[in-house]
């Protein structure tokens, strides 16, 4: 088949990696696949103008322009053709069998297109109203296009509030990459977390639960890393400032808890990377987390609302290190079973192909 993804702009994301994944392995599979992006990325705020985000994107093309429109260095890992384009119409994408919006913004060009491009497809990762126009990225969801989510928590998201179905295919986890065949545990026990901008992240929640820890376990060392540092840490809390993908396998294998505190996701890859990497998880059941991980058995879990849980889940891991160890090799186990990326593309390609049986 001739598969077309659209992206709205080239960035080293959770999200973008999946994109990539689903690039890459299609192409091995045996697929003509292209990966058209703009030279200006899309417009978030649709219908208006906001001045911060008109200079990131004069700054976006002009680096790619610099670059000869070319990847930026420190993206994933690929084997398939990109395009970027200026414009996105009939005469700049080619003819295809699957033409494929991965975000809002893009849903819009892909809805535009001609029947030729082929039979469309809105692959949705979250529900993306963060620094946009909330009315289009809504009205997104009622456009004429097969929509894919990443989670149960989505489909019912948008079955309820929009009346939108969709088709769940669950992400999978590249285990040649994320994988920690030999697992040493840190003596005291090192805790691992991510710092983000958005405040459904919740990286204040995950500061606060640190703190609590260190005054009734003064020597467990405590991690964090992002794109950038957005919050204020105690010193000792160690910041690693946008590692690479390698680095941040190293990290997750180094750790002996990974604290997820989001308080909703579309899908959540940052614990199920975890877990892979034999690192326990003690996390919020929110996004997809619930589909992969259970309470007790592969995971420490907790609701979204009660942040007093969450701390009490990483305080069951330290103070039962049997049990760590326990949730650490079955939360492995567990995520070998669930996210399996044949599987993934398995049910995307017969869904993209018009084999799908429901």
């Amino acid at each position: 088949m001739k598969i077309n993804f659209i992206v709205p702009e080239i960035s080293r994301t959770g999200g973008m990696r999946i994109i990539f994944e689903y690039a890459n392995r299609l192409t091995s599979r045996g697929h003509d696949v292209i990966l058209y992006t703009p030279v200006i990325p899309f417009n978030n705020y649709k219908g208006s103008v906001s001045k911060y985000y008109l200079k990131y994107q004069l700054k976006y093309a002009k680096n790619i322009i610099l670059k000869g429109k070319k990847f930026p260095d420190n993206i994933y890992r690929y084997n398939f053709k990109f395009e970027f384009l200026w414009l996105f119409n009939n005469f700049t994408v080619r003819d295809a069998d699957a033409l494929i919006a991965t975000s809002w913004t893009t849903s819009y060009v892909v809805s535009k297109l001609n029947a030729a491009k082929g039979k469309k497809f809105y692959l949705i990762q979250d529900y993306e109203n963060w620094n946009s126009n909330e009315f289009y990225v809504d009205k997104s969801y009622s456009l004429p296009l097969t929509r894919i989510t990443v989670s149960k928590y989505l489909k019912d998201l948008l079955l309820r509030k929009f009346n939108s179905n969709s088709e769940i295919i669950l992400n999978g986890i590249d285990f040649s990459l994320f994988n920690n065949p030999n697992k040493v545990f840190n003596d005291p026990p090192v805790i691992l977390f991510t710092d983000h901008i958005l405040e459904n992240k919740n990286t204040k929640t995950a500061i606060d639960i640190a703190v609590r820890i260190h005054e009734k376990y003064p020597d467990v060392r405590f991690r964090s890393f992002g794109r950038s540092r957005y919050h204020n840490m105690p010193e000792y809390i160690e910041f690693i400032t946008d590692p690479g993908e390698e680095d941040i396998v190293k990290l997750y294998c180094g750790s002996d808890i990974f604290l997820f505190t989001s308080l909703y996701e579309g899908f959540g890859l940052p614990p199920a990377e975890a877990m892979a990497c034999r690192c326990a998880l003690s996390g919020n059941r929110s996004g997809a987390v619930p589909e992969f991980a259970e309470h007790l058995k592969s995971a420490m879990l907790a609701s979204p609302d009660n942040p007093d849980e969450l701390y009490k889940c990483v305080d069951y891991l330290l103070s039962n290190r049997d049990e760590l160890r326990r949730i650490s090799e079955e939360g492995s186990e567990k995520i070998r079973e669930t996210l399996d990326w044949n599987r993934s593309v398995n049910k995307f390609e017969d869904l993209i192909s018009e084999n799908y049986i429901k």
